[in-house]
């Protein structure tokens, strides 16, 4: 739970940049619930450079009222060759935002001036785990970063309260693959380190990223009521990407799954869980990237303990109210 005993308890976020990942941090930058301490940024959705500038630019247009470090980490996942997702997301992981004008012909989104920190995401999640007590990581992309920091000390990163993340699929199929989730697909490698590392882990997976469907009728209608730089932003940025559930999927939307992982860190009574042994296959010839729950009634718990909270159902119409409220 991110609210402990009325105190508010630090957040990192760390994302790969595409769309999704943009809207979970719109609802982070506007929560009075989460204090956002860096973002850090991993290869996945688009290049680690572009996902840094795709962050950069969310920030620039929420304008909160702090400034906030945002740290590039990984280039590549551990073991595999680089992945991304660039034909859902666009070519700029942002539903290519070049392509908008003002009506005097001007940028809508100009070139930004802002550069992300100097500071290696590694060390800055370390250094973050040191510091503060009861530090929780929303991590909406592959687990590169967090699974590097690991390996690089792991006695400190066990010093973090709760890692959410956004990956996987217990109950339902593979989006990526019939296997396998996208994040966990791209990078299976640290999906099973961070699995193996004895910190909390909240699992927020397909089994109820797919209840959360976002219409694209209620993103205009959204900028049509409450017409403002974010709603813009909005609109913009999810038209190739809800172009492609459309086309292949025949729902004119999109899933709301980084949104959804950053409700959970918000308000953690929006799923039910089950507490899960979990694995994930990284040599699979067709299950490369599955996430394996252990649901026997029988399992040997000294063995096969419970490693992650699975999150199986979740309050949809809460949870839409809530994204709607801080978009």
């Amino acid at each position: 739970m991110i609210v402990l005993q009325n105190q508010i308890v630090p957040v990192i976020i760390d994302t790969d940049g595409g769309v999704d990942d943009a809207l979970a941090l719109i609802m982070a930058l506007n929560s009075p619930k989460l204090d956002l301490k860096a973002i850090t940024v991993v290869a996945g959705n688009i290049n680690v450079d572009q996902a840094a500038n795709n962050v950069l630019r969310v920030v620039s247009i929420v304008e909160p009222d702090t400034s906030l470090i945002v740290a590039k980490g990984c280039e590549k996942p551990l073991v595999k060759p680089p992945f991304n997702a660039a034909g859902i997301h666009g070519g700029d992981g942002l539903g290519e935002l070049e392509q908008f004008k003002e009506a005097d012909g001007t940028p809508r989104y100009p070139k930004l001036t802002t550069k992300p920190s100097t500071e290696n995401a590694i060390n800055l999640l370390l250094k973050a785990a040191q510091e503060y007590d009861n530090l929780t990581i929303i991590a909406l992309g592959p687990l590169t970063n967090v699974a590097t920091a690991i390996q690089k000390d792991a006695t400190t990163m066990k010093k973090i309260g709760r890692i959410i993340i956004m990956g996987g699929a217990v109950t339902v199929p593979g989006n990526i693959t019939a296997a396998a989730e996208f994040n966990f697909f791209v990078d299976p490698d640290a999906a099973q380190v961070v699995m193996e590392s004895g910190i909390p882990l909240t699992l927020v997976g397909l089994d109820v990223a797919m209840k959360a469907p976002l219409p694209r009728q209620v993103v205009e209608d959204n900028l049509q009521r409450r017409p403002s730089k974010v709603t813009q932003f909005i609109a913009d940025c999810t038209g190739i990407y809800m172009a492609f559930y459309r086309d292949n999927e025949g729902f004119y939307g999109c899933y709301l799954h980084d949104p959804l992982a950053m409700a959970v860190a918000i308000d953690p009574s929006l799923v039910t869980t089950e507490s899960l042994h979990m694995m994930v296959e990284i040599q699979g010839r067709f299950t490369t990237g599955m996430s394996l729950a252990d649901r026997r009634d029988r399992r040997d718990e000294k063995t096969n303990a419970p490693n992650v909270e699975a999150c199986l159902d979740v309050d949809t119409e809460r949870f839409l109210r809530l994204f709607d409220q801080l978009v």
